[in-house]
């Protein structure tokens, strides 16, 4: 695995990440083979890199603004006018306003703004039109900016924050047009910019301190848990930015992996992938035993040539490639996959990781703030969620392609690692990830008849494997088939379902059964309701199968009445015997393959 886990800007941050690694006295080696043996040599090898980092600032995400419209003074009317004024100015912007009585007598609005625009719906749909057809996707909406004014023409003459000319004159001109006051008495005055969700929970908790404020949807915004809800809300639309000096990135291995070979097929990867920049990097074993011998690198974005590092999935792509290649050549037999080309679930990322061991293991720096977080209701799902999507990506169910497109994907995955299996029958990853891929392919393709037969259209599945001996039939228009017609479709739709079920790993099984009982019932209630219109359809001669018993006369007792049975009862017992029946059939396959290695 090759995993970009953060990036850091400046040299405090970088010494830390890069200081991280040597946690437990782990040696770390740079670019040029020089050995970095305790924390204050890391510090001193980033001290160096950092004379080419980045000088631009983080992204201005959040402001205080004060905002006074001349001769306003403190009656209904001019209130109402000046909150009206707040509004336009910053419209389309996330914002929370009050409204003072200065010293003189006359109002002024006070205001924490976010600075980035929120991006419309339509806008949105534009991104997404031009995603789709390959085209150049039009640029983000502009945010606010504030810039500095000297006040003077020396160099001694004090600098005031203003927003710049263009963010000023948009702000004016909505006013106007909002208000009708005139722009030349608008006075809008920001104060120093933050950066990110701590500045933007900072300024709310300073500006709520002296009284309470309403948000752009006139909500009040008056306490703590007011705070966190809004940051959470509003740090999804920052659109914040931080210049990247180094990328902190995880290579890791089997457990069980010789240290030496590992280590080797690491720096050869890293000085193949990054000849043309800094890095070090250092090997973990403290975790061997649970599996996670890995190696941390840390790389400078910036190259020697000035070229900086943008990763994105592709490069992730084709970096898992090189890596393995390289492993390969130094005996490691490891192949560059996907998630998607192991039906694997996604992973989980930092983020999952860092709010699970906040709640479990409070920092000793911040014990008070993380257990007041973990035993914070609002934050229950949060971290469950989190918890959730680790445990399914270390328990590595099969993951069921939904889509057309994931089927597909499945499906030439399928067909390539039964190329390597064909090409070396001795290459057990190979073996083992084609059946894991078949699974899930017969697993989507069963899901895919079912809901293909709901939507009343033809069925069939072309592909001529084993499982597929039970053959979904075709659909036609309900009202053009009989409900016996239609039940029997249903029990060898049950059947196929059961057949699948016993094949996929018991983690696997639960969604799956679970999607396709959504499915079986919904054709439940479609034979019922038209065995409901055969009834009313004075035309229709056949029995209704509620008058009939699924299971054969010879089971009926001999004498007396017959009794109706319930037909999707009947089927549920069937599906479950028939899964049981399989699943002893395929254990006894498998004692029966290990009894004959065994003797060979």
């Amino acid at each position: 695995m090759v995993k970009v886990v953060s990036y850091a800007h400046g040299a405090t941050r970088a010494t830390a990440s890069a200081q991280y690694i040597e946690r437990d006295e782990v040696e770390l080696e740079t670019h040029s083979g020089q050995r970095l043996p305790d924390k204050a040599a890391v510090a001193d090898e980033i001290k160096a890199w950092s004379l080419s980092f980045e000088k631009r600032q983080p992204s201005q995400d959040v402001v205080a603004v004060r905002l006074q419209l001349s001769g306003m003074r403190d009656n209904s009317e001019d209130r109402e006018r000046l909150a009206a004024a707040a509004g336009a100015a910053f419209e389309g912007h996330r914002h929370a306003i009050r409204i003072e009585v200065r010293a003189s007598g006359e109002i002024e609005a006070r205001a924490v703004v976010v600075m980035a625009r929120t991006i419309s719906p339509e806008e949105k749909a534009a991104n997404r039109e031009a995603r789709a057809n390959g085209d150049v996707r039009p640029p983000l909406p502009p945010r606010l900016r504030v810039v500095e004014q000297r006040m003077g023409t020396t160099e001694e003459a004090p600098v005031r924050k203003v927003f710049d000319a263009r963010s000023e004159a948009a702000m004016k001109a909505r006013i106007e047009t909002a208000t009708g006051y005139p722009q030349h008495g608008i006075s809008i005055e920001p104060a120093t910019p933050g950066h990110g969700r701590d500045a933007l929970g900072q300024r709310l908790s300073s500006f709520i301190s002296k009284a309470p404020a309403l948000d752009h949807l006139q909500r009040p915004i008056s306490n703590a848990d007011d705070i966190r809800d809004v940051t959470r809300d509003w740090g999804r639309l920052l659109r914040s930015q931080s210049p990247r000096d180094t990328m902190h990135m995880v290579v890791s291995a089997k457990a069980g992996t010789d240290v030496k070979v590992f280590t080797n097929a690491v720096r050869s990867f890293l000085h193949q992938q990054f000849a043309d920049h800094k890095f070090m990097f250092g090997v973990h074993t403290d975790k061997a035993e649970a599996g996670h011998i890995h190696a941390h690198a840390i790389v400078a974005v910036r190259s020697e040539s000035g070229a900086k590092l943008h990763p994105g999935p592709t490069d992730l792509a084709q970096w898992r490639v090189n890596y393995a290649a390289h492993a390969r050549e130094h005996g490691l037999q490891i192949v560059a996959t996907r998630a998607a080309e192991q039906a694997s679930s996604r992973s989980y990322g930092p983020r999952d990781k860092s709010i699970v061991d906040v709640a479990t293991n409070p920092r000793p720096e911040r014990k008070e703030q993380d257990r007041a977080y973990a035993r914070d209701t609002r934050n229950a799902k949060l971290i469950r969620n989190a918890e959730e999507r680790m445990a399914i990506a270390r328990a590595n169910p099969v993951r069921i392609p939904m889509t057309e497109r994931e089927r597909a994907g499945v499906s030439e995955s399928l067909e390539h690692w039964r190329g390597l299996a064909k090409a070396d029958p001795t290459n057990e990853t190979a073996r083992t990830m084609a059946e894991r891929l078949f699974v899930a392919k017969e697993a989507g393709d069963a899901l895919n008849t079912l809901k293909t037969a709901l939507s009343q259209k033809p069925a069939i599945s072309t592909d001529p494997s084993p499982i597929n001996k039970v053959r979904a039939p075709e659909m036609t228009e309900n009202a053009e088939r009989s409900a016996d017609a239609m039940l029997r479709d249903l029990r060898q739709m049950n059947q196929r379902i059961a057949e699948v079920t016993s094949m996929l790993p018991e983690g696997s099984r639960e969604r799956f059964t679970a999607q396709a009982s959504r499915y079986l019932d919904k054709m439940a209630e479609r034979i019922d309701q038209q065995r409901v219109q055969e009834t009313k359809d004075p035309t229709r001669v056949e029995t209704p199968v509620a008058a009939r018993s699924l299971v054969s006369e010879q089971a009926q007792p001999a004498a007396g009445p017959a009794i109706p049975i319930d037909p999707m009862a009947e089927l549920r017992r069937q599906q479950t015997e028939m899964l049981e029946r399989l699943a002893q059939e395929r254990v006894q396959s498998r004692d029966r393959e290990r009894g004959h290695e065994a003797g060979d």
